[in-house]
């Protein structure tokens, strides 16, 4: 017969006791937390879904910071473009009611100094900022993008910002883009030149831009800036040429659509950004409701568990003691 020791059962004791402590100590834990998860041997398989879980909702938020950025820029720039809308049509309107011959050149001096106006108010756009930051300047945005005569001095890339994952999409528009249009028969330095006294004009011209028309090739494009149309059209009325006015009318037309058009872009990209900011949304209930069923603790289970290895402790407390208690004259009477 073998013989058990003393310490032997002091050894299977303390085992049992610790083990049936461990397991009470765990379900409390897990019933002050709610959470059936709470250390990665809980449950390995489910811990890389959390993991998984909580980097997208890392990503989520900061995707949302960059949606709310664009969509503040992309609305502060649409404000901006109504403003140069009413600039070009207000010209436009003006170049309609002087390009037929009944005014007199009185009158379109007075008019002439309207469209210097709108001109200057037209650059004063061109270089709006939200902040420190120029809008129309491409990725310069720290560069004034028009000089005082029209001259572009930004850049032609556009500022892409990460909406989801790998998915970019672009929150500026260009001054090129925007304030310049293609055209096969450039504006003459002559027709720009303003000479007139009474009216101060920058006499620096945009040499890249204004050029002779025997230096342009056939079927060549050249650029030509909204400013310089404007600079045309107020040199026009202060000579006294309608015709010249007449043929302004069409170049001012192609700015005005090519305004409405960037307008529409921007529209477009302002549904993309609520389009992507709601998905976003929907994605994060949808993790939030698969990351609770991973990880929240089922309470009546949990209760249920509970009060049974309080009992099974109890009951080993009890087996215990009685071992404890037994020496060896129990055996001998």
């Amino acid at each position: 017969m073998s013989r058990v020791s003393e310490n032997s059962s002091v050894h299977s004791i303390n085992y049992a006791v610790g083990k049936t402590k461990g397991k009470v100590e765990d379900l409390q834990l897990k019933g002050s937390t709610l959470k059936r998860v709470s250390k990665p041997s809980d449950d390995p398989i489910g811990n890389i879904d959390l993991l998984a879980i909580r980097s997208q909702n890392v990503d989520a938020e900061q995707y949302i910071r960059n949606l709310n950025f664009a969509q503040t820029q992309l609305s502060f720039t649409e404000n901006v473009l109504e403003e140069l809308t009413d600039i070009l049509s207000k010209a436009k309107e003006l170049a309609v009611g002087q390009a037929s011959s009944i005014y007199s050149a009185e009158i379109r001096q007075g008019v002439a100094k309207e469209i210097h106006q709108l001109r200057q108010q037209a650059v004063s756009i061109a270089n709006k900022r939200m902040g420190n930051r120029y809008l129309f300047a491409g990725q310069k945005i720290l560069t004034r993008p028009f000089s005082a005569e029209g001259v572009y001095q930004g850049d032609k890339n556009k500022i892409n910002i990460e909406i989801n994952k790998d998915v970019f999409v672009p929150i500026n528009i260009n001054g090129n883009d925007l304030f310049f249009s293609k055209a096969k028969k450039p504006l003459t330095k002559e027709s720009l030149d303003l000479k007139t006294p009474g009216i101060d004009m920058e006499p620096e011209m945009n040499q890249g831009l204004v050029r002779s028309p025997a230096s342009v090739a056939e079927g060549e494009e050249v650029s030509v800036s909204v400013f310089d149309e404007l600079r045309a059209l107020e040199n026009a009325l202060l000579t006294d040429n309608p015709q010249v006015i007449q043929g302004l009318l069409e170049r001012l037309d192609d700015s005005i659509d090519r305004v409405v058009t960037t307008r529409t872009e921007i529209g477009a990209l302002t549904n993309t950004i609520s389009n992507a900011e709601s998905n976003i949304e929907k994605t994060k209930l949808l993790n939030e409701s698969h990351k609770s069923k991973i990880e929240d603790a089922d309470v009546a289970e949990l209760m249920s568990d509970l009060q049974k290895e309080q009992a099974v402790l109890k009951a080993t407390y009890r087996a215990s003691s009685n071992l404890m208690n037994t020496n060896l004259m129990d055996f001998l009477r």
